[in-house]
């Protein structure tokens, strides 16, 4: 009986479904923190994951149910390694991949290649919110992107631009958006003092949080002018940090000369980041470009305001007026106006908190999301069991095509 003539029920009794995720790394990011959740959430029953990244170690590792999920490392050991893809498709065809899922830019070359060397039988691309738009990238984006049998985005606005930038079919593009676990992500989770405690963080003061990578794109730098801003209107704020990146030491630089350091608190990589948000009073997102971010997700989900940049999927997520304010991006006036708004309107921020917390839990649970994943894997195995024959390599793997 071929696969297509099973039932939904017997269709993977023989196995579960083996799902490969490839990510660049494990550390902290939204990509890498909805790929960690959703293998930790796959039906056991149904779907065997497991994890490869080309850059080994990873603060995310340690999120990894051990006891479901498989992690493993095919290093990158150069830009541009034109070994990485004949290694990728050694590892595939020992393991028997179902169903390969790479993810943005930094997978998708040496994923999707290796994956038609060793035909898998289905191969998924996602992208999660950059996307490369010089020439050459734009050429191997298209022409990759049309060796996958599925495209994902994480929301509309990323599809549209997908479509526009890359020149690919938009109805060719499904979108799945993030979901956030609302059980670990709840109101005030340890209470708001013994958060702050717990951090050295002012217990006295309207406290603002960005949990982000200190990257450009991500414009701290705009957030600080817009807290100086607002100190000068004579409101006490302050601003907490959770995350790490290049920009540090430019950043605490800045907060000195702006005269705010006292007011800038660097908490580096914090693994309990739901305790992060219980500290809050306001998260602040203030991006120059998202896909759909999961921080918006999770302070909406830990019954937070949100003042966000309208860039991405954040129009989305965050509704005008009722969960939060949104803002043009690189406007540093328009956020100063929105956090001194929401500074002096202490209800105006717990109705805001509320209804985001509302909206989380209606419409971007991470159950809704797992379940859309699931339904997409099976319904594209069926079609790539059924079109595809016996698998055989069709290349033999040198001593170097082995995990580095």
């Amino acid at each position: 009986m071929s696969a297509a003539c099973l039932t939904t029920a017997d269709r993977w009794s023989v196995r579960p479904l083996r799902v490969l995720h490839v990510v660049f790394s494990l550390d902290i990011g939204g990509l890498e923190n909805g790929v960690v959740n959703l293998c930790n959430r796959l039906d056991q029953e149904r779907f065997a994951p497991s994890i490869c990244t080309f850059l080994a170690g990873g603060t995310l590792e340690a999120y990894v149910d051990a006891s479901r999920v498989e992690t493993f490392n095919v290093q990158r050991r150069w830009n541009n390694d034109p070994t990485l893809p004949f290694r990728m498709a050694w590892q595939l065809n020992r393991r028997r991949i179902d169903i390969l899922h790479t993810h943005s830019w930094g997978t998708l070359v040496e994923g999707v290649l290796g994956a038609r060397m060793a035909r898998v039988p289905t191969i998924i691309h996602g992208e999660h919110g950059l996307l490369r738009s010089q020439r050459r990238n734009l050429i191997v984006q298209r022409w990759l992107w049309r060796k996958a049998h599925q495209l994902l985005a994480v929301s509309e606005p990323l599809a549209d631009r997908m479509a526009r930038v890359v020149g690919f079919p938009r109805s060719q593009i499904k979108v799945i958006g993030n979901g956030v676990d609302t059980q670990r992500f709840r109101a005030n989770l340890g209470g708001q003092v013994q958060s702050r405690t717990r951090w050295g963080l002012p217990v006295d003061k309207l406290l603002l949080g960005m949990a982000a990578r200190l990257d450009p794109v991500k414009n701290h730098l705009g957030v600080f002018r817009a807290v100086d801003q607002v100190r000068r209107q004579g409101l006490d704020v302050a601003i907490a940090l959770a995350g790490d990146g290049p920009l540090r030491d430019e950043l605490e630089k800045a907060a000195r000369d702006l005269g705010i350091d006292d007011r800038v608190h660097f908490l580096g990589n914090v693994k309990q980041i739901d305790v992060f948000y219980s500290a809050l009073d306001v998260f602040v997102l203030n991006s120059h470009s998202e896909g759909m971010s999961n921080t918006v997700l999770e302070a909406m989900a830990s019954g937070l305001p949100v003042v966000a940049t309208a860039v991405g999927s954040n129009p989305e997520l965050v509704v005008e007026g009722r969960t939060g304010l949104l803002v043009p991006p690189g406007d540093v006036a328009s956020l100063a106006d929105g956090l001194a708004r929401l500074a002096r309107l202490p209800g105006l921020r717990q109705a805001m908190g509320a209804a985001g917390r509302r909206r989380a839990e209606s419409q971007y649970s991470i159950d809704r999301m797992v379940r859309q994943y699931e339904t997409l894997y099976e319904r594209l195995a069926v079609r790539g069991r059924s079109s595809t024959g016996p698998r055989t390599a069709n290349f033999s793997p040198s001593s170097s095509c082995v995990v580095a």
